[in-house]
Formats: structure tokens, sequence, C-alpha cells
């Protein structure tokens, strides 16, 4: 997070020039309209399989992955943006990043990597999918009324890519406890900004992503609906180092007396074409109430390419003070996280918070500050 923070630290800077000639060239009508600075710092990490503290440390003493499919994610943002009217402009620096592994792939890495030998003849099918990109760039917004109580809002953000990384491994492997020994028939497939291999070409700094956004809210007495699509579009490097590989360990080759023998064999192809990848959508569902004067229940679901639907409940409590004026309290549980999340509102700063557990083993954490109101 601190290098988002350095990032957008620069370009916050250059906002007020940025976003006040566009605003000024609005039509009149959206000029006259309530304007609203929005700043949004947004940390959200969650680990199935090991605690968050051990996750890059190649440390698996703590792994303990769920059955079947786990996952992994690194979602942080900083943001600070202008709206007015239907429009908004905005400066953002984000990184994300989603690890989807079989629980199968986890158990064999933990043993390859600590150089275990099963008891047993094992098979496993290895399935392992890494997407991560970080960047800083800006965004633009407009929503439409489309009838009482329904709007649309369409958005896109042009980011430079500072980093870039898709790792995918699959394939069966077999171990024989007779002999004491791996064999792999794996297929690898990678692309990285670091990625390092002999002739490798000078590539160029950065990549260009455009991301784009729809969302469609509707609202009619207690109740409040919302579907929405975002980070779909395109990511684009040019000269980016990408790497496709086979690891076949039962490759079949003659010796120097012609014998025919069984050799470990890494076949592979490097890289450096301009490389344009099409990002897949992320969507959200949410669908709230207000069960009693100032009571909201909420149900909301997230969906993560490759993983599937990340479910949550929410309810929120106004509270009038006399001292401090209205206060917004909030409770929240993501069930796949196994996740509580603790809201506080007021006088338009929001706090956000929550974790799974409060110790180092803690696999799921976030926490969020934004504020809103007029300059």
């Amino acid at each position: 997070m601190s290098r988002l923070g350095r990032i957008a630290a620069g370009g916050a800077l250059a906002l007020l020039a940025v976003l006040r000639p566009a605003a000024a060239q609005l039509p009149a009508q959206l000029a006259q309209a309530d304007t609203a600075w929005q700043f949004n710092l947004r940390s959200d990490r969650h680990s199935d399989a090991l605690p968050l503290a051990a996750l890059g440390d190649d440390d698996w003493r703590h792994l303990a992955p769920r059955p079947g499919r786990n996952l992994a994610y690194v979602d942080e943002q900083l943001r600070l943006q202008r709206r007015s009217g239907g429009w908004t402009f905005g400066l953002l620096a984000r990184s994300q990043a989603t690890l989807v592994a079989s629980r199968e792939t986890l158990l064999l890495a933990a043993l390859v990597d600590s150089g275990q030998r099963p008891a047993a003849d094992a098979r496993w099918a290895a399935d392992m999918q890494l997407r991560a990109f970080s960047g800083a760039g800006a965004l633009v917004a407009r929503e439409w009324p489309l009838a009482p109580g329904l709007t649309l809002e369409l958005s896109a953000q042009l980011l430079a890519l500072g980093r870039w990384r898709e790792r995918s491994i699959h394939g069966p492997v077999h171990y024989d406890a007779s002999i004491a020994s791996y064999a792999f028939a794996l297929q690898s497939s990678e692309l990285d900004d670091r990625l390092d291999f002999p002739f490798q070409q000078a590539f160029a700094r950065r990549g260009v992503g455009a991301l784009l956004g729809a969302e469609l809210a509707w609202h009619a007495g207690p109740w409040s609906a919302r579907a929405a699509l975002r980070d779909g579009g395109w990511l684009h490097w040019r000269g980016l180092p990408q790497q496709q590989a086979t690891l076949a360990t039962d490759a079949q080759g003659l010796d120097a007396d012609g014998f025919v023998v069984f050799r470990p064999l890494v076949q592979g192809r490097n890289a450096q074409a301009g490389l344009t990848r099409t990002q897949p959508w992320r969507g959200h569902l949410a669908l709230s109430r207000t069960v009693a004067e100032g009571q909201q229940l909420a149900a909301t679901i997230d969906t993560v390419p490759g993983f599937g639907a990340l479910p949550a409940l929410q309810w929120q409590q106004r509270l009038n003070s006399a001292a401090i004026g209205p206060v917004q309290l909030g409770l929240g549980w993501r069930l796949h996280e196994r996740r509580a999340t603790l809201a506080l509102a007021w006088r338009g700063w929001q706090l956000q918070a929550g974790a799974d557990r409060l110790d180092a083993a803690a696999r799921s954490r976030e926490f969020a500050l934004s504020w809103q109101g007029t300059l």
C-alpha cells in the first residue's frame, strides 16, 4: 500500500488542475448541480490456506487449505475524485491480485518445497491460476436517470501499469513410493514484467490498462437493489516477457550406448511480442431493505473470476446524538472469508475495519477510510 500512496501523492497535487478545467466545460445544468469531493483509501486482503503473515515467505508450517478450490486475494486502492451533477472525474492508484488453487496443488507444493516424501503412492491434479496488476491513472464516470428510482452509471479507468503478472500451472503429478520419485506432466504459462531469460530484449517500462464498469441502481420505498460489473477491459504491455513451458519426467531418450532411458525434460518457449489480454468481469449484487426507522438489512454477492461467489450480510443503524449529531453504525459478516466487519459513519467520514481474528494467524483483514463533502 505504501507504493500506491507514493504514486497517488504526486498525482493528487495535479488533481485540481485536471478536474477544475474539465468541470468548467460541463453543460450549464450540470455545473449548477451539487458538487462533492470524495476520498477513499481501502485495503482488502484474504487467504484461505495460509495466514496473511506467511504469504510470500515459503513458510508452509501453517498451511491448512480448505477442501476444493482455495482463494487468496489482495485488493487495494487510493482514490480522489470530484462529482458534479451526473459526472465524476478522479485520480486513483490501485493494486489487485487473485490466486485460485486446488487443495491438492497447495499440499503438493508444500511437500516438494519442504523436501518431504509421502509414505505411499499418491496422485495429484495440479491446478493454479494467478492474476495480478498494479498501476495508477484517471477515471471518469457518468450517471443517467432511467426512470423514477432507477439510475444507470457507466465508468472507465485508464491506468499506467507498473506491475503485471499472470501464471497458470495445470497437469497430473504422481509419486511412486517404491522408487521415492515424483513424475510430472505439467503445463506452465507465465507473463511477468520481472521475468528474466537469456537473450531477452528491452521492453516498455510501463503497460497500459483500460478497465470499464457499469452499475444499475434501483430504489422504491423500503427496498433498494444494485447490480454492477467492474474491471472488465484490457491490459497491454509492449514487449512483455512471456514463457510457455512443459515439464514431463517420463520423456524418453537414448544414452551413449543406445539404450532407452527416461529423464526429466523441460521444454519451453520464450517470447516478447506485444501482449494484450482481456480482463474478466467482476460482478456485484446487493439487495437491502429498511426494516425500521433508522435500521437497514442488506445481502450482497461479489463474484471472482475463476472462483465464484462471495456472499455477505450487513446491518446498519442510524443513531441521533444531541452532542455530535447523527451517526451511522454498521456490522457485517462475509461468509466465505469468515470475517466480521465494523463500520462507523459521521459527518461525511466513514471508517470500516474487519478481520477473522486479531492475532498473527489472521487470514482475512480489511480497512477502509473515506470522506465525502464540499470544499
